[in-house]
């Protein structure tokens, strides 16, 4: 009986979506509210769905959305993103090792590069996944925790793998970018694996197009004198060219 009613349950679960604990027990009325939370829980345990607040949703639906939001984040200012891509390839020399950062404009730059005789650690995927297929560079994935909205693995893992390696030039993404704020991003986790690569990389290139620029986000993790070069499709408005420019950045 507990398990054809957990089928049942993951079966609506997976046609549906998603579903409410209020809508299971009008399906379950002779099951305990407490009962079906812990039909979830298991469910939850054998990698069928996710609970969410009041429910539970479908994992595959949810992967798809995640799949979804960022092909949709890859379509955004693709025209800007390409450009950077092409002054920021022009940047890498052979023979040198090189960080990678996650993001859809990094990812563009890890299709775009083609420069032999690499050794590349990234904290993405899907991007060690597109590197892998180009002859001459060797790729090295970082451990940690995925995040599937960002598709980067960071935590303590992350850290010490940076911790063992040297980088001549880290390519970093940001998300945001502020005078008062400076470089930012949504996770605490990845801000400090980002604040972790640019102090152990000689040369640290940002790539960033001007649609993050005069908007912040929660977590800070470089500002113009932490950085050596900044690639963007435009040039930056007078007061952000001035700082930068003071601040020693290159603006190729």
């Amino acid at each position: 009986m507990l398990k054809e009613r957990r089928e049942q349950i993951n079966s609506i679960i997976q046609s549906r979506g998603e579903i409410r604990l209020a809508e299971l027990a009008e399906l379950f009325p002779q099951v305990s509210t407490m009962t079906l939370r812990r039909d979830l829980e298991a469910l939850e345990q054998e990698g069928e769905l996710i609970r969410t607040r009041g429910g539970a949703a479908s994992l595959h639906r949810l992967t798809l959305l995640k799949e979804a939001a960022y092909r949709q984040r890859q379509l955004e200012n693709t025209e800007a993103k390409l450009a950077i891509a092409a002054r920021a390839t022009a940047l890498i020399r052979p023979g040198t090792s090189l960080y990678i950062d996650s993001g859809t404009t990094c990812m563009i730059f890890a299709h775009a590069l083609d420069v032999p005789n690499l050794v590349v650690l990234t904290p993405a995927p899907n991007i060690a996944i597109e590197l892998a297929a180009k002859p001459g560079i060797r790729v090295h994935l970082t451990g940690g925790q995925l995040n599937p909205d960002t598709l980067t693995l960071s935590g303590a893992p992350a850290d010490e793998y940076i911790d063992a390696l040297n980088v001549d030039t880290a390519v970093m993404a940001a998300s945001a970018f502020s005078l008062t704020s400076g470089f930012t991003c949504g996770d605490y986790q990845e801000a400090r694996l980002k604040r972790r690569v640019i102090q152990k990389a000689r040369r640290v290139i940002v790539l960033m197009d001007s649609s993050k620029l005069d908007s912040q986000l929660p977590f800070t993790f470089a500002r113009f004198e932490d950085i050596d070069i900044l690639v963007t499709e435009v040039s930056l408005p007078r007061d952000l060219r001035k700082q930068a420019e003071a601040a020693g950045v290159e603006l190729p």
